[in-house]
């Protein structure tokens, strides 16, 4: 057990995720002087549907699945791959969300209906979350990340599991525009965050294997 929490990096990373929590909460709670709103027209013509609060809160078993299956399953090459992919986002993140402060207007004028579950959900969740450090979307990004590793994982457990998540990463995503939690503009940013970073390991990947090559000629 020590060995595979040592392969694993689960103190240093529990250690990190800490860190982050902290400094996010700080950004929540400290107002910045101005924010930086973020919105397009798309915004506007997507509706509210508030009984998408259930996938946008299936995020939370779905990361718990995830991140279960990754730390058992991965490789060591893999596994390396997604927590740089995983950690480097949310620093990003964190560090944007610092120099550029981004919120939500688009809760305005949202109403409730509390005569169904969902409405209570809704309200509740909009209540204890303040729209503010929404770009790019940490929602979207680590869905991305989390899908991402099953997709790395064809080998080793079952399609129909792979297709499982991809349907629910797909309501997650779409969650987020459809309760009025993220701007489009949020849920883009958040791909474009993660293509950059999965093209900056491949590129570093792709390098490092040409030297090896060319070292042993």
């Amino acid at each position: 057990m020590k060995k595979f929490i040592q392969e694993r990096y689960l103190i240093p990373l529990g250690v990190w995720f800490v860190i982050y929590l902290a400094l996010f909460l700080y950004l929540e709670i400290c107002e910045p002087e101005s924010v930086h709103l973020i919105s397009c027209s798309l915004d506007r013509r997507l509706p509210y549907i508030q009984v998408f609060i259930y996938p946008y809160l299936s995020w939370f078993p779905y990361i718990c699945a995830c991140t279960y299956s990754a730390v058992r399953n991965l490789g060591e090459k893999d596994y390396k791959r997604a927590v740089f992919l995983l950690t480097a986002g949310m620093n990003v993140f964190l560090l944007i969300s610092y120099v550029w402060p981004t919120g939500l207007d688009l809760r305005e004028g949202v109403i409730y209906n509390t005569a169904l579950p969902s409405g209570y959900l809704m309200q509740f969740v909009q209540t204890v979350d303040a729209p503010r450090s929404v770009f790019p979307s940490m929602h979207v990004y680590v869905t991305l990340v989390l899908q991402y590793t099953l997709e790395m994982q064809k080998d080793r457990m079952p399609m129909r599991r792979i297709w499982i998540g991809r349907g629910f990463a797909a309501m997650i995503v779409l969650s987020t525009m459809f309760t009025k939690q993220h701007s489009v503009l949020d849920v883009l940013g958040a791909f474009l965050l993660f293509g950059l970073l999965a093209a900056m390991i491949q590129c570093c990947q792709s390098l490092c294997f040409e030297k090896t090559v060319h070292g042993r000629f």
